[in-house]
């Protein structure tokens, strides 16, 4: 059996158990973003729904599901929640809705929640998220003569993320090639930056490689930079259609295949 075959059957099982219709199930972390190693864990996360009575409660409910097995770590959100989390701008959630690698999904659902996903980014909150990122990484692995492959290619995914939405206003891509080819105008460190995620990619998870010192004062400067720009990064955003995010709540909830 494959993984993808492995991975969906465990999804059918989260239904089954729980009683409840996955919209979207998608790969997350570093194999969507393609610099995974040999043996990276398998992050599968998804949206889900429940029959409508659920809905129909007084005391809030749980809204999270949580699977681990061995390297496989399932975890989903109950569609209410997580459209309450995209009309906030989480970019998890975005990344999710953006994932190359899909296992499962409602067609209908993704169509109508990507037409809404545009108006719901928040260029600001979504900087500071990723300044957030690549400033945990600095502090807690950089500085460390340990520090692995995989904290480096975090903490400059972070800083290249808020360089695209600086320049861009939109949503970073999921994949990393994609976006240091949409951000790194220099040839030579994209080259490094390519070469360095060839090696992660051959080697194991928590491998060990002393990174081009080059490279690493390139992502410093463009740390920098980032950090000068943040205080006066205000640019406007289109109002959130909260009756778009109802409907698709309520039109998924209603539909009749949750057995």
């Amino acid at each position: 059996m494959d993984r993808a075959t492995d991975i969906l059957d465990h999804l059918k099982d989260v239904e089954q158990e729980h009683q409840v219709r996955i919209l979207l199930a998608v790969e997350s972390g570093s194999r969507a973003w393609g610099f995974e190693s040999a043996n990276s864990d398998w992050d599968v996360r998804f949206i889900y729904v429940h029959r409508p009575e659920w809905y129909f409660r007084v005391e809030p409910q749980h809204d999270v599901i949580e699977v681990m097995d061995n390297d496989l770590d399932l975890a989903g959100w109950e569609l209410r929640k997580a459209l309450g989390l995209l009309k906030r701008s989480n970019p998890s959630i975005m990344e999710w809705l953006n994932s190359p690698v899909i296992y499962s999904v409602d067609e209908a659902f993704l169509k109508r929640i990507k037409e809404v996903e545009p108006l719901c980014f928040n260029p600001t909150a979504s900087l500071y998220h990723y300044m957030h990122m690549y400033a945990k990484h600095d502090g807690r692995y950089l500085q460390r003569e340990d520090c692995t492959m995989k904290r480096f290619l975090y903490y400059l995914r972070g800083i290249l993320a808020c360089v695209w939405i600086s320049e861009r206003r939109t949503l970073p891509p999921v994949s990393f090639v994609e976006l240091v080819d949409g951000t790194v105008s220099s040839q030579d460190m994209r080259a490094k930056i390519h070469a360095l995620v060839g090696l992660k990619k051959s080697g194991e998870e928590h491998s060990l490689a002393v990174v081009d010192s080059e490279l690493a004062q390139y992502a410093k400067d463009m740390a920098e930079r980032i950090k000068a720009l943040a205080d006066t990064f205000r640019p406007k955003r289109p109002a959130v259609d909260n009756a778009a995010l109802d409907a698709i709540l309520y039109d998924m909830a209603m539909a009749p295949s949750v057995s």
